[in-house]
């Protein structure tokens, strides 16, 4: 009798044991985060999670955020105070647990000037450009007039620029506080679309439209300057 009944206890152990292994561990994989801003401005305030900008929360009148489902381990908050201050705090989250970090101070934040150029100087419009791992993006580009991206704090970003017609372009670039960093950016047109020709896609400003579909510097010598001629379709200096 007594074997028997060790025997039903050991069971009933080891069923137990079976169960805790097989809790849901996802509230240990996220925590959360709270902090507040020493400045700033309530309509364009916001706190991310660097390489997860999904993660994120808006200030409330005293500044104040909370910041739910942040990945445990180490991490880097992504912060815009106003239209020209900016934050990056670095941290580490428990997974469920909350961290309190200290009062952030923003301080004068960067840009990226981004100017797209392409191969064989075909138009581009509708443009779309992101930071990597951020909120940051932009819509509407084209190759007439270059955009600001921002603000940034200080530090260096992978930037993702695309459009209709072109291959997606991926490019680097660093940022410094209350500094412009400018970022020329050239697009490669698709195989079918370069093939379509520039009747169709037109050229950027500094380029006309050959009969042959190609974008050129010029067909007449009237497309260069007061001391060129357009030979070869090229603008070049004449002789003396």
């Amino acid at each position: 009798m007594r074997r028997q009944c060790l025997f039903l206890t050991l069971s009933s152990l080891g069923l137990g044991l079976g169960a805790c292994g097989s809790l849901d561990n996802e509230p240990f994989r996220a925590g959360t985060v709270r902090g507040r801003l020493t400045e700033f401005d309530p309509a364009v305030a916001l706190v991310s999670v660097i390489g997860a900008p999904g993660v994120r929360a808006s200030v409330d009148a005293q500044g104040r955020f909370t910041l739910e489902d942040v990945p445990a381990g180490p991490a880097e908050l992504f912060v815009v105070a106003t239209e020209d201050k900016a934050a990056r705090v670095p941290l580490t989250v428990q997974g469920g647990q909350s961290v309190d970090v200290p009062d952030v101070a923003p301080r004068p934040a960067g840009s990226f000037f981004v100017k797209l150029h392409t191969q064989g100087s075909p138009r581009v419009t509708d443009a779309k450009a992101s930071v990597d791992g951020t909120p940051i993006d932009a819509t509407q580009l084209d190759d007439r007039a270059p955009r600001r991206l921002g603000p940034l704090p200080d530090g260096c970003y992978g930037l993702s620029v695309s459009a209709p017609g072109f291959i997606s372009t991926a490019v680097q670039g660093c940022v410094d506080e209350g500094k412009q960093t400018a970022l020329n950016v050239e697009l490669v047109p698709e195989e079918g679309f370069a093939e379509e020709g520039c009747a169709r896609t037109g050229c950027d400003d500094d380029s006309h439209c050959a009969l042959d579909g190609h974008c050129v510097e010029c067909l007449d010598t009237i497309h260069c300057e007061s001391s060129e001629v357009c030979n070869g379709f090229r603008c070049e200096e004449t002789i003396p």
